[in-house]
């Protein structure tokens, strides 16, 4: 069975208030239009009795009747005129009443007669010639009449406009929903062609549903962006391990179909070795990665002598790298901070490495460790090959290599350092930044506070 419209569901939702609304408000009249007209007659009878006592109890002049001449039908109010003995004296007795007459002084009441319904008023009066009593009658049935007709009129006049409203509501429900139309189409579209790339774009508003797009299209651009990205790094992560792998089979083809002598064969092993080990590095830091992504690295904050742990590291790196380039330290000592020190070791050497790698022969690499404001202050200055403007942006994503003069093979430089240093610094709370002028030098420097 098909499900109904959103449109069609609100419009409903729409008539039914409609609905409800309208026949509260025609009970409403309707009962206090019945109220009026009860009303109106019962002022129209009393008005007439009072006016028929006048009558009656004007005095006489020059032995002639006092007042005009006696109306016993006046505005839709018939009097007549009985003794006490309920006998009519003067006047007929309307709509053909047979049914007995009850007299009741002084009190407006309604009655039935043949099926009629009358509002009845009797009053009794002091005459020259006796006691009498006044009785009037006004039919209600006439003024309920006109009430029916009024509701009924007023039912289909409200049916027409319920229907008129139905049809505006569904028109303009329809305009209001327009977006969540065009979103629909827009994602499967998406779906279909598998094209990231499209965009709702209904323009700009200031209303829920425009800023609903604008919040999806926003969406939609990181979406694009990580899946890019993620492809390029498959891309790049298996470029990377297929010339190891190549290398290596290439290797262990000659050994086992070429080489003759115990030196060739280690020549070969060791260039097996040589590249087993790069992989390993790849795969080591593609699982350090991936453990970040699912935040499942335990952090270890505590309090740490970061001016011990940056000289450590570049005690270490000295070591390591044996070219003629000259490490300046400029580092403030007994500077502590809550860090993790495990993962800021990694940043330091990070970023020392790669002053190391990328530097010109005989350059300088300057590490500097500073506070401000309780802020911690870490940067490493070389005399490298530098990195273009439009390329600074790139170097945090992963695998990213500006050309390959900037990745030393035998160093292993595989483009994931600068990732992991961007992550440490979001853990830490800091923001880690790098100025470069192509040909002269880079250098990075990273902020973070002190105390979380």
């Amino acid at each position: 069975m098909r499900k109904m419209s959103l449109k069609l569901r609100l419009t409903l939702w729409y008539v039914l208030i409609m609905l409800i609304i309208s026949a509260i408000a025609l009970a409403a009249i309707t009962s206090f239009s019945r109220y009026m007209v009860l009303r109106d007659a019962q002022d129209r009878l009393m008005k007439a009795v009072s006016g028929m006592e006048m009558q009656l109890c004007a005095p006489k002049r020059d032995n002639k009747p006092g007042g005009p001449p006696r109306r016993f039908y006046d505005n839709g109010v018939h009097t007549i005129i009985l003794d006490e003995d309920k006998n009519v004296i003067e006047g007929n007795i309307p709509f053909s009443i047979t049914d007995e007459l009850d007299i009741n002084d002084g009190t407006v009441r309604k009655e039935s007669y043949d099926g009629n319904s009358f509002l009845v008023y009797d009053k009794k009066v002091e005459t020259a010639n006796g006691n009498v009593y006044i009785k009037g009658f006004v039919s209600i049935d006439e003024g309920n009449l006109a009430v029916k007709s009024i509701l009924r009129n007023n039912i289909l006049l409200t049916a027409l406009l319920i229907l008129l409203a139905a049809l505006g509501g569904y028109f303009i429900t329809s305009r209001a929903l327009k977006p969540v139309d065009i979103m629909s189409k827009t994602a499967n579209s998406i779906i279909k062609s598998k094209d990231l790339s499209q965009r709702i774009n209904i323009g700009k508003s200031n209303d829920e549903l425009s800023s609903l797009a604008a919040t999806l299209d926003e969406m939609l651009s990181g979406i694009e962006g990580a899946f890019q990205r993620e492809k390029q790094f498959t891309s790049d992560a298996s470029h990377e391990l297929r010339t190891p792998i190549a290398v290596i089979l290439s290797e262990c083809e000659y050994m086992t179909d070429c080489a003759d002598t115990v030196d060739e064969l280690k020549d070969s092993a060791e260039s097996v070795k040589e590249e087993a080990q790069k992989m390993s590095r790849l795969v080591s830091e593609l699982l350090s990665i991936a453990r970040m992504d699912k935040d499942s690295l335990k952090l270890n904050f505590e309090e740490t002598d970061i001016s011990e742990l940056v000289s450590f590291v570049c005690d270490e790196q000295e070591e390591i790298n044996t070219d003629e380039i000259k490490l300046i330290r400029e580092i403030k000592p007994g500077i502590l901070a809550e860090a993790d020190k495990f993962l800021l070791a990694r940043l330091f050497i990070n970023l020392i490495s790669n002053a190391y790698k990328y530097n010109k022969e005989n350059g300088e690499i300057k590490v500097s460790l500073s506070e401000n404001d309780g802020d911690v202050i870490f940067a490493v200055s070389d005399t490298g090959i530098g990195i273009a403007e439009e390329n600074l942006p790139k170097i945090w994503e992963r695998l990213y290599q500006v050309d390959p003069a900037r990745s030393d093979n035998e160093n292993g430089g595989m483009g994931l350092g600068l990732s992991m240093v961007k992550w440490i610094a979001e853990k830490h709370s800091g923001k880690a930044e790098v100025q470069s002028e192509l040909g002269k030098g880079t250098t990075f420097t990273f902020t973070f506070p002190a105390r979380r």
